[in-house]
């Protein structure tokens, strides 16, 4: 195994002898443009959209949920529009568990259709008033309807992380003989824990077709239940840019990619070194920036104040870091707080002092005048401000003198 700087433990024997991972793969079917687009106070336009769409696929997402056209004729109009962009991803569109709301779906000619009716008893008895039977019926005519009209189905059981273990074994295997070329596993809620999402992603593994897992993040644990799942055999892990979603949200893209290649060196062929930039261009377009401490793509990801971890990074990146940023696109800072030390305002002030040699105890001085400045603002100082600490500690030291 080639040398790698995240835990040896992951690749144990051990702990490998546990997984079942998908012989066909592992593939990523985004639904930014479905279901990040119903975060709350988001609104993507058509060319939004499409502008998403593209950069997707030019890192090489395998699939992209475009949206529900069977919703009104904006939707319809969108969705049809991606679907004609001739995009290497393939295009899915989700519909309703209806045949009136598939015709419009299977008008925009999608790569694929996702139907979708929702399994948890709750669900059934309060939303959709209908019996097990007449769930189980409902899918089984719209997977065949899809089906007979020439295209790949993907039966959906929504909110199946709260569904009956046996009924949701009775709709599954009710879907695989009327055709579905894949099963959906919903964690609608985000209810689910790693060893629940493996347990029931197995259980559906069994039918032999390909699996996917599509997980929310009320609880934060949809990278993990996802992970789980694909331990568990799941073949396509359902992610949002930087999370978007309802609620909390979905399986962060980001996230998902750089634990498969990092933590289970399960490179995917992407293009990582833009993953950066694609959270940026989303984040604008939806105006919805990350936390600064958001994994992967957050403004805090790649940078050190604390002396021993600058000194680290300096030294050896990899000391501090897992991965670099240059294999997301982002880049390393290096900023001056309480907790600078020596080694890092050295490596400061040759880029702002080019040439100049500053000895041992006149750094100890501006160190003790930047960690009084920090604390004294309560933040980290801006490069002006070490800048003026740094010419004022020199006037200082000539008056001394």
């Amino acid at each position: 195994m080639k040398e790698v700087y995240v835990s040896p433990y992951n690749f144990d024997p051990e702990v490998k002898k546990e997984f079942n991972l998908s012989s066909r793969g592992v593939k990523i079917a985004d639904t930014t443009l479905k279901d990040g687009n119903q975060t709350p106070g988001v609104v993507l336009t058509k060319f939004d959209r499409i502008a998403i769409a593209r950069f997707l696929d030019e890192i090489g997402i395998h699939e992209l949920e475009a949206g529900m056209p069977g919703r009104n004729i904006e939707e319809k109009n969108a969705v049809e529009a991606i679907a004609k962009e001739g995009l290497n991803a393939k295009v899915s569109a989700w519909s309703t568990a209806e045949i009136e709301n598939l015709d419009i779906v299977l008008a925009v000619e999608p790569d694929n259709v996702a139907v979708s009716i929702p399994t948890s008893e709750i669900a059934m008895k309060y939303f959709l008033r209908m019996s097990r039977e007449e769930v189980v019926q409902r899918i089984v005519e719209c997977i065949e309807y899809v089906k007979d009209h020439g295209f790949y189905a993907v039966a959906s059981a929504g909110d199946s992380s709260r569904a009956d273990v046996a009924f949701l074994r009775q709709f599954f295997k009710a879907a695989a003989e009327a055709g579905a070329d894949r099963l959906r596993f919903a964690d609608t809620l985000g209810v689910l824990i790693p060893r629940s999402s493996i347990y029931m992603t197995s259980e559906i593994v069994k039918y032999g077709l390909p699996v996917e897992i599509h997980a929310h993040n009320d609880y934060g644990l949809a990278v993990a239940n996802s992970l789980a799942a694909v331990e568990a055999g799941v073949e396509y892990v359902a992610t949002t840019v930087n999370g978007l979603g309802e609620r909390a949200g979905n399986a962060p893209l980001e996230e998902m990619i750089m634990c498969l290649k990092k933590l289970y060196q399960i490179d995917l062929g992407f293009k990582t070194e833009s993953i950066y930039e694609l959270s940026k261009f989303v984040a604008e377009i939806a105006g919805i920036s990350p936390a600064s401490n958001k994994p992967i793509v957050g403004q805090n990801v790649f940078t050190h104040e604390s002396g021993i971890h600058a000194h680290g990074v300096l030294s050896n990146p990899y000391t501090y870091e897992s991965m670099t940023p240059e294999e997301v696109g982002h880049e390393r800072r290096i900023i001056i707080g309480k907790f600078s030390g020596a080694h890092a305002i050295k490596y400061l002030l040759k880029g702002m002092f080019e040439g100049v040699n500053f000895p041992d105890h006149l750094l100890n001085d501006i160190r003790e005048q930047v960690v009084k400045t920090a604390v004294n603002k309560g933040r980290a100082l801006t490069g002006d401000e070490l800048r003026l600490i740094v010419l004022e500690t020199l006037v200082l030291k000539e008056m001394i003198t």
